[in-house]
């Protein structure tokens, strides 16, 4: 009998034991390998293997702590697979955000040093490939409802959680088992050169898996499970190839790691993932399956191991009861840090211009506003739940732009249009948001030299201010002359100078209004023969005046040459007004000097779509009119110089095509863009240009239109394009109907732009 009752009470305490079962889930870093946790979670739900306790480092402390707020595997998985996750997980974010208004004038730079003067000159240098701003409000969104259910205590989320991060400072890893979950988690996967490092307090926090990339001993010294099962993504193959820097670096930072769990009866799923990069997020789903499938290999022992189970639906009841703790996330007071108090104003001024608290979601699109702005280099926001006021007070740390700005670019091409591209921008932050700027080009076909100055005042309607002066010189002879060739004087010449005012507003996030007025003087200098020499004078006709338009640009192109999405929309109206004065040089047909007195009205339009890819090929559409009640100048010459171009092409920008140069006229094009990698494409562009009247000349050189819709011209190009860091390189073949030499051929390294003339 005594036998029989120990037998009995070993058996009690057996199954007490097993009951009493608790069990810890280590996840390694790994990036897009990371997303097998997502799977590796999804089969434990699936079989009813409980989770009690997770810790993560980088990937597996994004996922963990997604399981540890709340979410379902198949969430995590609808997120993870979502294309807003992979925008702010590679820098980008939904093209709504875009605070286009901020954006200013495209120009040809490759690449920007920055400088700082505070009693000496310091340079920056950017931290990071990818800018975290979309991260970063996406963990706040994500995040904050939690860390107040919790009461940022980390062992009362809905699963205890940990997560590990490095400080590079002091050379150690650091444990967050408390505070503001964003930060922790951001901390954890700050991956060197990737994402930006986190600073708390004195510490410069980057990617935990530096040093601790499997926390099995964060597990066992913290939570002391009876059994763990541990995650592998972060062992492979893919070290420091020759062409990932992201990997060469960290390699070299990183310290030698062991995937090792402590327990007999521990459990390690090693999902098969060498064929996954780190940060190939066309992966992500692949990588999910393979954290599946590798747990349920093993799923017989981990079921051997662990007896004790919880099913969905007491899952499912646990979650609700702490999802129920949320407080919806309203935003009541903000402190900005990092600056002084003039520039907190400006900032506040813009993110919450109100006394009301107000949810997250409606401050959204003013962050991004701020992020948008170029005095402002990062914020890192953070979210804390006030228990006087009931509502959650936000800290921003904020970094200034350096004072100083240096651009350089250019151009460099196989045709006699390369140029060199200067920049420089001061910046100065107080209540309003001051930019100076200086640029210039330099090259054989174009020289440019422009000013800007602009204020920007926030505002329940932003506007900004921008006085402007600008210089532009076109030699058209030379861009269609050999390279080594200095042919003089020159057959065509387009000089102008412009300053006035713009004054702009924001159309929603996506464009802009500006007013714009200018007082200008043009010069052309021009042979209306091919025969002159060295000794004769050129033609000349000045017109002087000014000018006011208004102006509606919305814009979402992805690129500023060579764009394969979005859409750009711009419609123009403008006034001009001026006197003309033509002179005749020595081998013209007139005699003496003219004057005319001009003005007229003009509307111009373009519009400019990339439709959805089909596979490895995507369409574009373009078109453009142009309206106006443009009188002749004097001559043929003088006329086309001045009339409006149709110039669709990057070629086309730098010719002086007189058949496409009308008053009135449309022009549409359609692109085929046939993507060979994520940065090399062939363009193959076809254009049809219509003039309702084209400017000809009669044989005494007196100007005058044709008769309507007489005659129509195309032009096509084809291109293969290779997107590198600097800037585009491409290779164009290009056709121009009824032109002397139809066919041109162009090798081009650089942006091809230029300043803006006076009555574009």
């Amino acid at each position: 009998m005594i036998r029989s009752l120990s037998c009995t009470l070993f058996f009690v305490l057996m199954v007490c034991a097993t009951q009493a079962q608790r069990v810890g889930i280590v996840l390694s870093g790994g990036g897009v390998r990371g997303f097998a946790h997502i799977g590796v979670l999804k089969a434990l739900e699936e079989n009813h293997i409980p989770v009690d306790y997770i810790t993560g480092t980088s990937a597996g402390a994004l996922v963990g702590s997604m399981y540890a707020t709340g979410l379902t595997p198949q969430q995590m998985e609808l997120n993870t697979l979502s294309d807003e996750f992979r925008e702010y997980a590679t820098g980008a974010y939904d093209e709504d955000l875009h605070y286009y208004f901020k954006e200013t004038d495209e120009d040809a730079s490759w690449l920007t040093l920055k400088f700082s003067y505070d009693s000496i000159i310091r340079t920056h240098l950017p931290s990071s490939i990818v800018n975290s701003a979309a991260v970063d409000f996406a963990l706040l969104e994500s995040t904050t409802a939690a860390s107040q259910a919790s009461g940022y205590d980390f062992n009362h989320l809905f699963v205890p959680f940990r997560c590990v991060a490095s400080d590079i400072k002091n050379k150690r890893p650091v444990i967050f088992n408390c505070g503001d979950l964003s930060t922790a988690i951001r901390s954890s996967f700050a991956y060197p050169l990737y994402f930006s490092p986190v600073a708390i307090e004195d510490k410069i926090m980057f990617d935990g898996g530096i040093y601790n990339n499997f926390p099995s001993d964060v597990m066992l010294n913290d939570f002391e499970p009876d059994i763990i099962i541990g995650v592998n993504a972060g062992t492979g193959p893919e070290l420091a190839g020759d062409d990932n820097i992201l990997s060469q670096f960290k390699t070299m930072i990183m310290q030698s790691q062991v995937y090792a769990l402590p327990g007999i009866d521990d459990i390690m799923i090693s999902p098969e993932l060498s064929n996954i990069s780190v940060f190939d997020f066309n992966a992500s789903k692949a990588a999910i399956d393979s954290g599946y499938a590798a747990t349920m290999r093993v799923m017989d022992d981990i079921k051997e191991k662990i007896a004790r189970r919880k099913p969905v639906d007491e899952l499912n009841d646990q979650r609700l009861l702490f999802l129920q703790k949320y407080k919806p996330v309203l935003v009541d007071k903000i402190n900005v840090l990092g600056v002084n108090s003039a520039k907190a104003d400006y900032i506040k001024k813009i993110l919450k211009n109100t006394n009301e608290p107000v949810r997250l979601k409606q401050l959204k699109p003013y962050y991004f506003k701020l992020i948008a702005d170029e005095n402002i280099r990062s914020i890192f926001p953070r979210l804390t739940y006030n228990e006087q006021t009931g509502f959650y007070d936000m800290d921003l740390y904020v970094k200034q732009e350096s004072d100083l700005r240096v651009d350089v670019g250019g151009n460099f091409s196989t045709r006699p249009i390369s140029e060199l591209y200067l920049g420089l921008d001061y910046n100065m932050l107080g209540r309003q948001s001051l930019s100076l700027n200086a640029n210039a080009y330099i090259g054989k076909f174009y020289n440019s030299l422009q000013t800007k100055a602009r204020i920007d005042f926030p505002g329940q309607l932003d506007f900004f201010t921008e006085p402007y002066l600008a210089i532009n010189r076109y030699d058209y002879f030379k861009s269609s002359t050999a390279f080594y060739e200095d042919i003089k004087p020159s057959y065509l010449v387009y000089n102008d100078l412009a300053y006035g005012l713009n004054i702009g507003i924001p159309a929603r996030n996506k464009g802009k209004v500006i007013l714009n007025g200018s007082i200008f003087n043009i010069k052309n200098e021009y042979y209306q023969t091919r025969d002159f020499s060295v000794k004769d004078t050129a033609d000349e006709t000045t017109f002087n005046g000014f000018t006011i338009g208004l102006n509606f640009d919305r814009n979402t192109l992805n690129r500023k040459m060579y764009a394969s999405k979005g859409t750009l929309l711009n419609i123009k109206i403008r006034y001009i007004e001026g006197d003309e004065d033509t002179r005749p040089g020595s081998t013209s047909p007139l005699d003496q000097n003219y004057a005319a007195y001009h003005r007229w009205w003009q509307l111009k339009m373009v519009y400019d779509n990339y439709f959805k890819s089909f596979g490895p090929v995507k369409l574009g559409f373009y078109s453009e009119m142009n309206f106006s009640g443009q009188p002749f100048f004097k001559n043929y010459t003088a006329t086309t110089l001045l009339a409006p171009a149709f110039e669709p092409t990057q070629e086309s920008k730098t010719l002086f095509l007189e058949n496409f140069r009308s008053h009135n006229y449309i022009g549409i094009g359609l692109k085929n863009i046939f993507t060979i990698k994520s940065n090399i494409e062939v363009r193959l562009e076809g254009y049809a240009y219509q003039p309702f009247q084209e400017i000809t000349s009669t044989s005494t050189g007196e100007v005058k239109y044709s008769d309507a819709f007489s005659t129509r011209y195309y032009i096509a190009s084809l291109a293969t394009v290779y997107q590198s860091p600097l800037g585009p390189v491409a290779l164009n073949l290009n056709y121009y109907d009824r032109k002397q030499n139809s066919f041109t051929f162009m090798f081009h390294f650089g942006y091809i732009l230029f300043n803006k003339k006076a009555l574009d």
